[in-house]
């Protein structure tokens, strides 16, 4: 075997730390994501090089980087405000508001709990940049399901004030709320007289919605 010389066995110690130091990162990484160490050997196998090659994109300088492949933000540099509110409109009620129709099932499915008061609120807008279910389109926000919902008086403040932000075309809106302890998201449209309707979906809803159209997401701003 060929003898190295001093400054090439410097760059191969140096370049074996950079790698110990992601490696370790990527562990601490999957494993905030609720993985395991045997999911990360899962991962290094030739059918899981894709998802291993995206965790490692996360880690820059050691640090980790969000990157989010379903939802896409729209709204950046805007402030989109939402007024303080007492909390005491729910949607089921909210005729004035959405002319064009409410989903029975706000009444169906108790989603027709009245909030409690909130102070001013930015929210951000997205758009969704790949098919995805309720739970991966959100989940890819924060795994924290409860920082992403509005009351649904804030919801109907939203939609009043910031009309302008809502998808037209016959695509919708989504919303997340929370009654009675469940989650659930409103999908708002605005028909081709500029009116709204509004109906409801629990949030462990199973179906793939398509991106196709680029629905939007509205939600608290994170810090």
């Amino acid at each position: 075997m060929a003898k190295r010389n001093p400054k090439e066995v410097e760059a191969i110690v140096s370049a074996m730390g950079v790698f110990t130091t992601l490696i370790t990162n990527l562990v601490e990484l999957v494993k905030k994501l609720g993985g395991t160490v045997e999911n990360i050997y899962r991962l290094a196998t030739p059918e899981g090089r894709k998802t291993l090659e995206a965790i490692a994109q996360l880690i820059v300088n050691g640090a980790v980087v969000a990157k989010n492949e379903f939802l896409r933000i729209i709204s950046g540099g805007q402030s989109l405000v939402i007024d303080a509110v007492d909390g005491s409109k729910i949607i089921a009620k909210a005729k004035k508001t959405f002319p064009a129709g409410i989903d029975s099932d706000f009444v169906r499915w108790s989603a027709d709990e009245p909030g409690q008061p909130t102070p001013e609120t930015v929210a951000s807008v997205y758009e969704m940049a790949r098919d995805a279910t309720f739970s991966q389109m959100l989940g890819s926000l924060s795994a924290d399901i409860s920082k992403l919902c509005f009351t649904q008086h804030q919801i109907i403040n939203f939609v009043e004030k910031h009309f302008n932000w809502l998808r037209t075309g016959g695509y919708a809106t989504f919303l997340p709320f929370v009654s009675y302890g469940h989650f659930f998201v409103a999908r708002v449209h605005v028909d081709s007289g500029g009116r709204l309707d509004v109906f409801v979906r629990r949030f462990g809803h199973d179906g793939v919605w398509s991106a196709g159209g680029r629905p939007r997401v509205v939600v608290p701003q994170l810090a």
